[in-house]
């Protein structure tokens, strides 16, 4: 079974809401221990929640799923084939508003997502980051395995 871990589920935000309500939570042991409890873990799997995809290439299935800690959600589909896997160069932009006034400023970047094309055409995305090296060394074990070619697109 291959593991490919996308990322956290969360955003920052919410894990750091998460971090705040467990050290809270923490104050009212004295008082209710049950309340600190069910707190204390519904912050940890906010903490630890991720996706991703798991290949099976012995049984030809895969999955994308979304993992809270050790159980992972998503059903298992077949595949004939994996064609390839390759690489895209994408800009994203975020546009930010100041407080009291109506001015913005944009910010842009550029980023590099990896993609699993199977045999039927479907596409699915398994990584996407900054850094188009550390992105192809993730990327080139994973080739190896699967026995698949990997393209460049960039």
């Amino acid at each position: 079974m291959i593991d490919i871990k996308y990322g956290l589920l969360l955003p920052w935000t919410f894990r750091l809401l998460a971090a705040c309500a467990i050290i809270l939570g923490l104050s009212a042991w004295q008082t209710n221990p049950w309340v600190t409890i069910v707190i204390g873990v519904v912050g940890f799997f906010a903490l630890v929640a991720h996706e991703g995809t798991e290949i099976n290439p012995e049984n030809k299935t895969y999955r994308e799923y979304t993992s809270f800690f050790v159980f992972k959600t998503g059903r298992f589909k077949s595949y004939a084939e994996i064609e390839l896997i390759f690489i895209n160069r994408a800009k994203e932009s975020q546009q930010m508003y100041t407080a009291h006034t109506t001015h913005s400023s944009t910010f842009e970047n550029m980023v590099y997502n990896a993609y699993l094309k199977f045999s039927n055409g479907e596409k699915i995305h398994l990584q996407k980051t900054k850094d188009k090296e550390r992105l192809m060394t993730k990327l080139k074990p994973l080739c190896d395995t699967l026995g698949v070619d990997l393209i460049d697109n960039t």
